[in-house]
């Protein structure tokens, strides 16, 4: 499939302005040093103007090929005793293995503790801490993969907040490291600039039964969204925040696209989570009632 504006026009959701592309050409490896990846002032105002940022050449090939076995254990599903930590993130839980279309492990590093400290989590805590003025701590990581021609592969438009309990700081910086190319054939990071400063969170609705049969919400776009694109190489990353509006489309390519998130929240944010017994396993017992905005 061709990544031209006619293609992109016609993945364009309903009511959303014509997308756009946004590629970051300054980022690169001469921001590395050793575990510490440096942003600019530049792309720190961007963040908390715009609600995003992409960094290239985030991991080298080297460090990148510490993490694929990991990722292919879990979404090849051979970690035991996930349960709904192992599901598919675009349909309903109890969805037959061999149905997955949007295969997802939550925690990975909760189940193997050779993960925990990875260099992936290094270095998105040392942009994490430039991006934050106060204690950003990790606060929850998943392994996402979209299978191969598989169209229904794909995030719905939502706000993260929309998932998460009410807490008094919401600010969070989620990463999304590509560990295979992404582009607009195989769903790449959809985002909306700016919806991160609405004075209020949208209302989502479940896509399913209920956030018990279905972890994915859904929320209307509006006219005013503009739609920006995030395609990106193997080894880059997209960060967001956690009010920003986005998604991603289905997989019609031939090949897996793979991302590992992860997110950073306030240490404090992190600690009342806990205490309401959430901690962003599918398997938590809470009363999304009580706990959801």
């Amino acid at each position: 499939m061709p990544n031209d504006l006619s293609t992109e026009q016609l993945a364009k959701p309903i009511g959303m302005n014509t997308p756009q592309r946004s590629v970051n050409d300054d980022s690169g490896a001469h921001r590395r040093d050793q575990n510490r990846y440096r942003v600019t002032p530049q792309e720190v105002e961007q963040f908390a103007r715009e609600g995003y940022l992409s960094l290239n050449h985030f991991l080298t090939e080297p460090e990148m090929a510490t993490l694929d076995p990991w990722f292919e254990h879990f979404v090849q599903g051979k970690e035991p005793g996930m349960e709904k930590d192992f599901c598919d993130m675009s349909q309903p839980y109890g969805t037959p293995v061999e149905e997955f279309r949007l295969v997802n492990a939550m925690l990975p590093s909760k189940y193997r503790p050779e993960l925990v400290n990875n260099i992936f989590f290094q270095l998105a805590q040392s942009v994490a801490d430039q991006l934050y003025r106060g204690t950003a701590v990790m606060d929850y990581e998943q392994f996402l993969a979209k299978k191969p021609q598989k169209e229904n592969a794909e995030f719905a438009m939502h706000q993260d907040l929309g998932y998460w309990p009410k807490t008094e700081n919401t600010w969070t910086a989620t990463f999304s490291l590509a560990l295979s190319d992404s582009d607009l054939e195989n769903g790449c990071l959809q985002v909306c600039p700016g919806t991160n400063r609405e004075p209020e969170l949208r209302k989502h609705q479940p896509k399913d039964d209920g956030r018990d049969e279905s972890h994915t919400l859904v929320i209307a776009s509006k006219p005013t969204d503009t739609l920006i694109y995030l395609p990106v190489k193997r080894g880059a990353v997209t960060i967001h925040d956690e009010r920003i509006v986005h998604g991603s489309g289905g997989n019609l390519s031939g090949q897996w696209r793979k991302t590992y998130v992860m997110a950073f929240r306030d240490e404090e944010t992190v600690k009342q989570e806990r205490a309401m017994g959430f901690t962003h396993s599918h398997n938590d017992e809470v009363d999304w009632d009580e706990i959801i905005h």
